[in-house]
């Protein structure tokens, strides 16, 4: 009996040796990474190398357009209001892996000037996380950032169309990748009900820093995106994420890459950067965002599009003061 007990301790001890040794490799990088780099840098590249082979792929179905949320009972509003070109309403495309999709901390309730459409039937919800749409079962950082634009004043109303998928990659997203069907279908969902999108707003780049992906080849790859968005009727200026921290220190040049796709692309403008996201209290896993983090990630979103607002808006009165001097 005393030898059963001594095994039963001697195991129990080695769990928790292992587990804390992996919870070092996964979260030194994020949380001493920001000040000391050159020393968090090989446990976080570690930890990057034991379970990058090992990740499952997520929608790993033939038919990927049915991954996502698609009935948790929702309540159905009208689409009526966003099919129109009303300027005081906002549709919002949203893509890209698990930040921009459901896999935050804690979930929300969006205001009633904020709706969800669900790319799986063509019809429009209350916004309530997990949202229709996208994967994942926790919160998202679109129904905080529609409630942010609403109180803005920038707009009345704001319709979410998300449909990001966790881990996945650019690549995949591209003509020919095994998720692009999603992109061609949501495109084709909207089109079907009406309703043109007004920003389209990507998010991903994560599993590119972990996977090495090279500076010029990511932006060729989201060039080539792009020309699909374009291809499928969607002319919105797309914003891109700054976004290559998970559970690791990031990627120099995949930032590289997100921050100069703005002067590279006609129609492309900067979106959040999520890599000043990194301390502890912004991610509760040293990937996703905390409660706080989802509050700051949609912070920085509304930054973005207000500014490129107000800049149009500076360029429309320039142009109507020019037709109209004196």
């Amino acid at each position: 009996m005393t030898r059963h007990y001594r095994r039963i301790l001697i195991g129990a001890l080695l769990f928790f040796v292992l587990a804390a040794g992996f919870g070092t490799l996964f979260g030194l990088g994020a949380v001493a990474g920001k000040y000391r780099p050159e020393l968090a840098r090989p446990f976080s590249d570690w930890a990057m190398a034991i379970v990058l082979p090992l990740q499952q792929a997520y929608c790993d179905v033939e038919d990927v357009t049915v991954c996502g949320v698609s009935d948790a009972g929702r309540e159905r509003v009208p689409c009526d209001a966003f099919q129109s070109d009303n300027p005081r309403h906002a549709v919002l495309m949203t893509f890209g892996q698990s930040n921009s999709a459901n896999f935050g901390q804690t979930r929300h309730t969006a205001g009633p000037g904020v709706a969800n459409f669900n790319i799986h039937d063509g019809h429009c919800y209350t916004s309530e996380d997990p949202l229709l749409g996208t994967d994942g079962s926790g919160g998202s950082v679109w129904g905080i950032l529609g409630d942010s634009l609403v109180a803005s004043g920038a707009f009345d109303q704001v319709l979410i169309a998300p449909f990001g998928i966790g881990g996945t990659s650019l690549n995949e997203w591209t003509a020919g990748g095994r998720l692009h069907p999603r992109v061609k279908h949501a495109a084709v969902q909207l089109q079907k009900s009406g309703i043109t999108p007004t920003h389209v707003l990507w998010h991903q780049g994560e599993n590119d820093a972990r996977a090495g992906t090279p500076q010029d080849a990511y932006a060729g790859m989201f060039t080539e995106l792009v020309d699909s968005l374009r291809d499928y009727g969607i002319s919105a200026p797309v914003f891109v994420a700054v976004a290559t921290i998970c559970n690791n220190l990031g990627s120099d040049a995949i930032r590289s890459a997100q921050r100069g796709l703005p002067d590279a692309i006609e129609g492309v403008y900067p979106g959040a950067d999520t890599d000043t996201l990194s301390d502890m209290h912004d991610r509760h896993d040293f990937c996703h965002f905390s409660e706080t983090g989802l509050v700051e990630h949609a912070a920085l979103w509304n930054d973005s599009i207000l500014s490129f607002e107000a800049s149009e808006a500076r360029v429309s009165n320039a142009a109507q003061a020019a037709k109209n001097p004196g």
